[in-house]
């Protein structure tokens, strides 16, 4: 009853229930965008966070995050460009809707379905995180580093690309993070010779200039401006409203693809793309009527949108449990747990439960706001796929200036930052996913300290990792799962030959 009076307390203050509104408003209007993402919307937000309490600033990056991730169907359905990577599925019918004059009708489908999602993947977090933060606890340091192996594998085998340079990405984002302190002997290594580099490369920095930029220089690069084909939708018309017989054909798909997806954003490295596409294949596959796929099945927009969202919570179970980012916006977030003194793991639930209990609740109350913000504005928010990209990218490179600078204060993290768009600028000119990056200078830590302290242990023996059962399976399951993708990588190299 005390954890529920005090999160009570630190949720429903004015204070935090705007910095949800605002969240979701911004994450809506950017997914709605073709260019912008989520990712890049997070990364900006994230310095305006440091200067709030711990639970509002994340309620506006959840805010973000889950509006975000539902934002991107509008473009999906009113012009076939997705704002998102996931809601190109829901753009196989959601446009096929528009074009048979049912616009409305897909809008709302995704929203209703996107928020039915996030309510089993709200209760997913709630139900599954305290016991796995329990069998956490019983973990040592060789499940730890195997454990990072595992995520970091995951994340560059299945990220965008080749199997070979999601791992090159991975490994680049390893080594680092080992500029700056020993985390174990605390001596300096890698500074090469400035003395900003003694705390290592700004995580800051390093999101920012990733995302924000480097999407910035490809845009600017293409000068592609994506424009509506359609005139205004008026959502009260017949043709735009859901009826019995839509509701009857998507209720079971929503029910399906949302626990389909809630396993998927458990896992680290999937996430919502993969969700979506798997939930709509599924759905296409069990269906009745495969052959109205991609000419305007409304169970299809269903699928994609439940399956996409439904990963949206269920991405923090590994990290507030395991300390394992599930998602590239989770290893964005992860800044805000930091900065806060909020380290992620199974002892965050026994050193601040009160903060755990005001997390949970605040999921809840951001999936509520979701829906009643997401109806009503649904009509001006259509009008954000007529955003010229040509206005929006010169600001969002002076926001990322300005954050970096104002979050750090040090002239050498804004270089970095610019450094680093350079580096995601080329890493997408040469097709390297940039979220294995991320997560392998996020997890380089716990990898290495986990690997120093085992062989510690085990007075320099690596039998350590595979005479420990937990250690042993989390290995084994990653390089399965890249003989497995490697074999299907290689097939499909060598038809095309």
């Amino acid at each position: 009853m005390e954890l529920l009076i005090s999160s009570f307390q630190q949720v429903f203050i004015l204070d935090t229930l705007a910095l949800i509104a605002i969240g979701l408003i911004v994450g809506i209007v950017i997914g709605a965008i073709p260019g912008l993402n989520v990712p890049l919307a997070v990364a900006i937000a994230l310095p305006i966070t440091f200067k709030l309490d711990p639970i509002g600033g994340l309620a506006m990056l959840v805010g973000i995050y889950k509006g975000g991730t539902y934002g991107g169907s509008l473009s999906a359905v009113l012009i076939n460009v997705p704002g998102t990577p996931a809601a190109a599925a829901t753009a196989l019918d959601g446009a096929a809707l528009t074009r048979q004059g049912k616009a409305g009708k897909a809008l709302k489908m995704s929203l209703y379905a996107s928020i039915i999602g996030e309510i089993f993947s709200d209760i997913a977090l709630i139900v599954f995180a305290v016991p796995v933060a329990i069998f956490a606890l019983k973990v040592g340091p060789p499940e730890t580093f195997s454990v990072g192996i595992f995520a970091l594998t995951l994340v560059g085998v299945l990220s965008q690309g080749n199997i070979l340079k999601g791992i090159l990405a991975g490994v680049l984002g390893l080594f680092l993070s080992t500029f700056g302190v020993d985390p174990l002997t605390g001596d300096f290594r890698l500074t090469l010779g400035f003395q900003s580099l003694s705390g290592g490369w700004s995580f800051i920095a390093m999101v920012i200039g990733v995302f924000a930029v480097s999407e910035a220089l490809v845009q600017v690069e293409r000068r592609t401006i994506a424009k509506s084909a359609t005139g205004p939708v008026r959502l009260s018309d017949p043709n735009h409203q859901l009826d019995r017989d839509d509701w009857k054909l998507c209720l079971p798909v929503i029910g399906r693809s949302s626990t389909i997806g809630v396993l998927i954003g458990a896992v680290p490295g999937l996430g919502a793309a993969v969700s979506a596409y798997l939930n709509y294949g599924i759905t296409r596959n069990l269906s009745k009527r495969p052959e109205k796929f991609g000419l305007g099945a409304i169970e299809g927009v269903a699928a994609a949108e439940s399956g996409n969202n439904a990963v949206t919570s269920a991405t923090f179970v590994p990290l507030l449990t395991l300390g394992v980012p599930g998602d590239v916006i989770t290893a964005i977030m992860l800044g805000a747990f930091v900065v806060h003194g909020l380290i992620p793991g199974p002892g965050l639930f026994e050193e601040n439960p009160n903060f755990i209990a005001a997390f949970f609740l605040l999921m809840v109350v951001t999936t509520a706001f979701h829906l009643v913000i997401g109806r009503l504005g649904m009509p001006l928010f259509v009008q954000a796929t007529r955003i010229s990209n040509g206005l929006m990218f010169p600001a969002i490179v002076v926001l990322s200036v300005t954050g970096v600078f104002v979050a750090t204060n040090n002239l050498f993290d804004v270089y970095a930052m610019l450094g680093f768009g350079v580096l995601g600028y080329f890493m997408i000119k040469l097709e390297f996913p940039v979220a294995p990056l991320l997560i392998g200078f996020i997890l380089g830590p716990l990898v290495e300290i986990g690997l120093r302290q085992s062989m510690i242990m085990s007075r320099g023996s690596l039998d350590i990792f595979v005479t420990r059962p937990l250690s042993a399976a989390f290995l084994v399951i990653a390089l399965l799962t890249v003989i497995v993708v490697g074999r299907r990588e290689w097939r499909e190299f060598y038809k095309k030959e």
